[in-house]
C-alpha cells in the first residue's frame, strides 16, 4: 500500500510541474488582457519557484511533514499567481487532491478552503476580469467550498473504509495464526496419542508373549528339581523351546518398536524388507508388485498396516505361506496380504488392537479396508488408499 501511495504522489508531482509550466506558457498571450506586463517577470519567478519545489520533492522521499509544510509555504505563492493570471487555477485545483493527504482535523479543512479560495478566483477570471465582483465571487467561492466539503467527507469515508479493511485483515491474520497454532497443537497431540497407543500395544504384546514365556521357563526350571532324570530332561527341553519362542517374540517386538520408515527407500523396497523378516521365521513369504510404483501420501501408513498384518500371520495364523501384493493404479494404491493359515472370524471381538489400528490408519487416509476369511482357512487383508 505504501509503494502505491508513493507512486501516486510521484505522479501528482509530475502533473503539478506540467500544469505550472502550461499556465506560464498560456499566460504569455494574455498580456495586456488578463495579465499585466509589469507582473510577468514576477509570474515567471514564482512559477520557477513552484517548479523547483516540485522537482525537489520528486527526487526523493521527503516525508509527510515536509510536504505538509511545503503546502502552506506555497499556498500564498499559488494565490498570488492566480491573482496575476487566472490560468494558474489549473495548478490551484490540484490542492483538492493534495489537501486530503494532510493530517485530519482543522488543518485539512483549512487546506481545502484555501484551495477553494484560489480556485474560485481563477474560475471568475481573476481581478482583471469583467465578471469580477464580490457577489459573483462569493457565489463561486460557496460552490467551491461545497466541493471542498464533499471531498473532505468522501475522504473521511474512504479512510473509515480503509481502517475497517485493515482491522479485518489484522483479525484474519490473527485468526490464521490461531488456527495454525491450534492445528500444530492437534497434530502434536495426535502424534503423542499415537505414540502412547503404540507403546501400550507393545507393552501388552510383550506381557502376553515374552513375559508369559519367561513365567513358563521359571515354572519348568523350578519343577525340574522335583522329578527324576528323564522328567528333568523333558522339562529342560520344554524350557529350551519356550526360550526360543520368547526370543522370537522379543525380536518381533523390537522390530515393531523400530517402526520401519521409508527414508530413502521406496515403498516396494520397504515391504520387501518386511517380507524378508517373515521368511526368517520359517514361513514362505514373497512380494508381488503390480504396476509402476510412485510415491503416495499413504506410503508410511501402508508400511505399518503391512507390518501389523504380517505380525498377525506369524503369531496367530499358523500359516506356511503368505503373499504380499502391492498394486498401483492411477487413482489408488492397493495392498493385499494373503495367507493360507487357519483363518478367523473378522466380526468376532478381539482382545488386541491390531485390526482396530489398521482400520484407524486407513480411515485417516480416506481409504478402504476389507478382510476376507472364508470357512476352511486362509485370510486376505485388502487395503486401498486414494492417490
Amino acid at each position: 500500500m505504501e509503494s502505491g501511495t508513493a507512486r501516486a504522489t510521484a505522479v501528482l508531482d509530475s502533473v503539478q510541474i506540467g500544469l505550472a509550466l502550461l499556465a506560464l506558457v498560456g499566460s504569455l498571450p494574455l498580456r495586456g488582457i488578463l495579465v499585466s506586463d509589469r507582473q510577468l517577470p514576477l509570474i515567471i519567478a514564482l512559477t520557477l519557484v513552484l517548479v523547483g519545489y516540485r522537482v525537489w520533492l520528486s527526487t526523493g522521499d521527503r516525508g509527510e511533514r515536509v510536504r505538509r509544510v511545503g503546502f502552506w509555504v506555497t499556498a500564498p505563492i499559488v494565490f498570488a499567481l492566480v491573482w496575476m493570471s487566472p490560468l494558474y487555477g489549473l495548478y490551484a485545483f490540484t490542492g483538492y487532491i493534495e489537501g486530503p493527504a494532510l493530517p485530519r482535523g482543522a488543518q485539512r479543512w483549512a487546506a481545502l478552503i484555501v484551495t477553494a479560495i484560489s480556485t474560485a478566483l481563477a474560475q471568475i477570471g481573476g481581478p482583471r476580469s469583467g465578471l469580477f465582483s464580490p457577489g459573483i465571487y462569493g457565489v463561486i467561492l460557496a460552490v467551491n467550498i461545497a466541493i471542498a466539503v464533499m471531498i473532505a467527507l468522501l475522504e473521511k469515508e474512504r479512510e473509515r473504509g480503509v481502517t475497517k479493511l485493515q482491522r479485518t485483515v489484522a483479525e484474519l491474520r490473527e485468526a490464521e495464526a490461531r488456527n495454525a497454532a491450534l492445528q500444530e497443537q492437534l497434530v502434536t497431540q495426535a502424534r503423542e496419542a499415537g505414540t502412547i497407543d503404540e507403546r501400550q500395544r507393545l507393552s501388552r504384546e510383550i506381557h502376553d508373549t515374552v513375559a508369559q514365556s519367561l513365567v513358563g521357563i521359571i515354572t519348568q526350571l523350578e519343577a525340574a528339581d522335583a522329578g527324576d532324570e528323564a522328567e528333568r530332561a523333558a522339562r529342560l527341553d520344554r524350557v529350551r523351546d519356550t526360550a526360543r519362542q520368547a526370543l522370537g517374540e522379543a525380536r518381533r517386538a523390537v522390530r515393531a518398536l523400530a517402526s520401519p520408515r521409508l527414508d530413502e527407500r521406496s515403498l516396494p523396497d520397504a515391504l520387501a524388507g518386511l517380507v524378508a523378516d517373515v521368511n526368517h521365521s520359517g514361513i514362505d513369504a514373497r512380494l508381488v508388485t503390480d504396476g509402476e510404483a510412485y510415491p503416495s501420501r499413504g506410503d508410511a501408513e501402508l508400511i505399518r498396516i503391512c507390518q501389523e498384518a504380517l505380525s498377525n500371520v506369524t503369531r496367530h495364523a499358523g500359516a506356511s505361506r503368505v503373499v504380499v501384493t502391492l498394486g498401483y493404479d492411477p487413482e489408488e494404491v492397493r495392498l493385499d496380504v494373503r495367507d493360507d493359515g487357519i483363518g478367523f472370524d473378522p466380526a468376532a471381538p478381539t482382545a488386541g488392537h491390531g485390526l482396530r489400528g489398521m482400520r484407524e490408519r486407513v480411515a485417516l487416509l480416506g481409504g478402504t479396508l476389507e478382510i476376507e476369511a472364508p470357512e476352511g482357512g486362509s485370510c486376505t487383508v485388502s487395503v486401498a488408499i486414494p492417490r
